[in-house]
């Protein structure tokens, strides 16, 4: 097999980990590839991820520039770290850089033209907000398809102080029009923002649905698991991700739930924040798994489930729920997001309208009563998750567009002067 040397790039390693590049990282290194990771923050033990920059200066220099853009009004703009990024020693040494999420504050705009004229350059979009004036997401808003400006929602993430919308846009205009990187997006329903973008005419769009592990997130003993976690004898496990983050439609599953109709007993099995259900101790066993970090800890949570809910009003791809179906259980979703596409409703998830707060209970009632339905629903999302998400094809596209990239840039490795030839 032929070799080259890539560098993975974003803000952090182990919280996000199959989506921020760190499990992709790994995958690349057991298929005998030469990959690293570079991040802003390190918080795992992996000996070949990396922090980009440390000392006290680092985080000096990171607050004061932090602060700044939240008093300008700016984003991503203002670290003069970023430039820096070019003399470390795995950027150096490698052939081709992929960036994942680098617009949580520590990256600089403007120093991807000069990073990506250096090295063949992939971009993953994980959300829209590189398409914006501001925001993560745009929501029902379509005045990022023509500048900006008069933003009706500066209190969404990421906020602004004043609307500097249209100067953001601008400049990213500018970035993009001065840099040379491939874009992966993981849903079709991404690829049609990209491609409605005035900012992304010269990118170099692929369509790569995200992976995962068929043989750990894979159906399992239910009962088994539901005693492991303290589910009372008898009940259905409706479980959901509860985080007060504006695109997750936290407001319409407590609203679901006080709606809901019926006499299942029942279990509120919840991941990433505790407490935001405490209004139902009484009604419904309430169990608060909080952030999970182990993979293991998500496969029995999801294995315990009888149905997920996952009324996001903001979802790139819904990795969550692709690891539901992986776990051969049915989802409900909202329309107007990439979820209707990644989970293939209404062949396998139940979508309604979204913001529908009274379709929402319809539809768990309808399924919590309706055990047949669960069951077929929750065998065929398992065999779409066979056809259409496996790991070792999503990591074999992957390598294919570093391989085309680095074709077509003709590179040559910077430190080790071979050719970037193609995978054998």
């Amino acid at each position: 097999m032929s070799q080259f040397r890539i560098v993975q790039v974003g803000a952090t390693d182990v919280e996000g980990a199959r989506f921020n590049g760190q499990e992709l990282h790994q995958k690349l290194i057991q298929r005998g590839i030469e990959s690293s990771q570079v991040v802003w923050r390190k918080r795992g033990t992996d000996d070949t991820t990396y922090e980009m920059f440390s000392g006290a200066l680092r985080s000096k220099i990171d607050q004061t520039a932090a602060k700044l853009e939240r008093d300008l009004s700016l984003q991503s703009l203002l670290s003069p770290l970023a430039f820096e990024f070019a003399k470390h020693p795995q950027f150096k040494a490698a052939d081709l850089a992929h960036y994942h999420l680098i617009h949580t504050g520590f990256f600089n705009l403007m120093a991807l033209p000069g990073l990506t004229q250096l090295k063949p350059s992939v971009w993953t979009l994980h959300d829209p907000w590189a398409m914006t004036g501001h925001c993560v997401h745009p929501f029902d808003c379509t005045r990022w398809k023509e500048g900006c400006g008069s933003c009706p929602s500066l209190d969404n993430e990421f906020s602004m102080k004043r609307d500097n919308t249209r100067l953001m846009w601008r400049i990213k205009q500018l970035a993009y029009c001065m840099s040379d990187f491939d874009l992966i997006v993981c849903s079709k329903w991404m690829e049609g923002m990209v491609k409605a973008s005035p900012l992304m005419k010269k990118a170099r769009l692929h369509r790569i649905p995200l992976g995962v592990d068929l043989n750990a997130f894979q159906p399992g003993d239910s009962q088994a698991k539901k005693q492991k976690l303290g589910v009372y004898p008898g009940n259905l496990v409706v479980a959901l991700r509860a985080t007060t983050s504006i695109y997750k439609g936290l407001p319409h599953a407590i609203e679901c739930l006080r709606k809901l109709d019926t006499k299942q007993p029942l279990t509120i099995l919840t991941f990433n924040q505790k407490g935001l259900f405490e209004e139902f101790f009484g009604k419904y066993q309430i169990i608060d798994l909080g952030w999970l970090e182990s993979t293991e800890e998500m496969i029995d949570a999801y294995q315990s489930a009888d149905i997920f809910l996952m009324p996001s009003e903001g979802e790139s791809f819904g990795m969550m729920a692709v690891e539901a179906m992986a776990c051969g259980k049915p989802s409900i979703i909202f329309d107007g997001t990439a979820l209707p596409e990644t989970t293939f409703a209404p062949e396998y998830g139940v979508s309604v309208r979204k913001g529908d707060s009274d379709a929402l209970a319809h539809a768990l009632k309808g399924l919590l009563e309706n055990e047949s339905k669960r069951l077929s629903l929750g065998e065929k999302g398992r065999k779409l998750a066979v056809q259409h998400y496996g790991e070792k094809e999503y990591v074999d596209r992957v390598i294919a567009l570093y391989t085309d990239v680095l074709a077509r840039r003709g590179s040559k490795a910077s430190a080790g002067g071979k050719s970037a030839s193609p995978l054998a």
